[in-house]
C-alpha cells in the first residue's frame, strides 16, 4: 500500500473516529434526558397520597394527563433515536476495526497475504483436477483396457464398455472446460466482460436450480484487462459463497459503471452471519479475505453488511482508470 493510500485510510479512520465520538455524545445526551423524564414522572406519581386516591374522583393521570403524555412521547422518540444511533455506531466500529487491521499490516505482511491467496488458489485448482478429471481419466483407462480384453471374446460387451468410455470422456471434457473457465473464461477475450458474466450466471442457474439469480449487468469500459478480470473473479467468488453458505433462494446482482468507477451490488436473502464471528474465524472464511484483498489491490472499496436472519449485502467500488 502506497503512502498516498495509507494517508487516505488514515483520513477515513480519523473521520470515522470523529463520527463515533459524535454518536456517543448524542446517545449520552439522550440517556440523560430520558433519566430526567423518568425522574419527573416518578415525582408526579409519587405525589399522589392515599387519601387523594380514595376521596377524589380524579387522580394524577387526569390532572397531569397532557403533561404526562408529552413527556412519554418525548421519551419514546429519544429511545427510538438511540436505537438508530446504536445501530450506526456498531457499523462505524466495524469499519474502524477493518481499517485498523489493514493499516496495522506492514507491506511485507500484505505481500505475504497476496502470495498466500495465490498459493491457495493454485491448491484449489490442483485439488479439483485431482479429485475429478484425473480420477475419471484413470477410471476410463481401466475401461479401455477392459474393452480390449473383451474385443475378441465378446464384441457386444466390448462395444458397451467403449460406449461408457465415450460418455465418460465427454464428461471429463466438460469438467476441464469448467476448470479453464474458472482460470480464465475464453469468452472474456472474445466477447468481453458483460457476456462472460451472462455465461457465468447462466451456469450458476443451471447448476443451482433452487436459486433465483436476478442479474443486471451494464457494459463496463476499461482498457485494463486485469481490472476487468479481477471484477469478474470477485463477483464469481461472492455468488458462489452465497450459494454455498447462505441457504437462501435468491441472489440479486447489479453491476454498473458511473464515470470512471465500476459499482457492484450483490445481495442474498439467506441466513446472514455475524461479522464479529467472521473476523475471529477468518481462516475458515477464505472467500471474504480473497475478495477484500483483490479489491484493495486495485485501490477500490468493499463493504459487507450482514445480520443473522437478514441475508448478506456486498457493495464494491472499483476504479477503472
Amino acid at each position: 500500500m502506497t503512502e498516498e493510500n495509507n494517508f487516505s485510510f488514515r483520513e477515513m479512520q480519523h473521520n470515522l473516529l470523529a463520527e463515533a465520538e459524535g454518536l456517543k455524545k448524542s446517545i449520552n445526551e439522550n440517556l440523560v434526558r430520558i433519566a430526567e423524564i423518568d425522574k419527573y414522572l416518578d415525582s408526579i406519581y409519587g405525589s399522589e397520597e392515599e387519601n387523594f386516591k380514595v376521596f377524589s374522583p380524579r387522580n394524577v393521570e387526569h390532572i397531569y394527563r397532557d403533561d404526562i403524555v408529552i413527556h412519554k412521547e418525548e421519551k419514546n422518540k429519544l429511545e427510538m433515536n438511540n436505537r438508530s444511533l446504536y445501530s450506526r455506531l456498531n457499523k462505524v466500529n466495524t469499519y474502524l476495526a477493518t481499517i485498523d487491521n489493514f493499516i496495522s499490516k506492514s507491506p511485507v505482511t500484505r505481500n505475504f497475504e497476496v502470495l498466500d491467496i495465490q498459493e491457495k488458489e493454485r491448491h484449489r485448482i490442483a485439488r479439483d483436477l485431482h479429485d475429478t478429471s484425473l480420477q475419471n481419466l484413470s477410471h476410463l483407462l481401466h475401461k479401455i483396457e477392459l474393452a480390449s480384453m473383451y474385443i475378441e471374446k465378446d464384441v457386444l460387451q466390448a462395444k458397451l464398455e467403449l460406449a461408457t468410455v465415450s460418455k465418460g470422456l465427454k464428461a471429463v471434457i466438460e469438467e476441464i472446460r469448467n476448470t479453464i473457465f474458472d482460470l480464465r473464461p475464453m469468452t472474456f477475450d472474445d466477447l468481453g466482460l458483460k457476456e462472460s458474466f451472462e455465461i457465468l450466471f447462466s451456469k450458476l442457474k443451471e447448476n443451482n436450480t433452487l436459486y433465483d439469480i436476478d442479474a443486471k449487468v451494464q457494459p463496463i469500459v476499461c482498457q485494463n484487462d486485469l481490472v476487468l478480470m479481477t471484477i469478474f473473479r470477485v463477483v464469481q467468488e461472492a455468488c458462489e459463497n452465497a450459494i454455498k453458505h447462505s441457504q437462501g433462494n435468491k441472489i440479486t446482482i447489479v453491476i454498473e459503471q458511473k464515470k470512471q468507477n465500476c459499482y457492484v451490488l450483490i445481495k442474498d436473502n439467506g441466513n446472514g452471519f455475524s461479522w464479529a464471528e467472521e473476523v475471529e474465524n477468518s481462516s475458515k472464511h477464505f472467500g471474504i479475505s480473497v475478495m477484500t484483498e483483490r479489491i484493495h489491490l486495485l485501490g477500490g472499496k468493499i463493504s459487507f453488511y450482514s445480520k443473522k436472519g437478514e441475508g448478506t449485502e456486498i457493495k464494491m467500488m472499483i476504479p477503472l482508470e
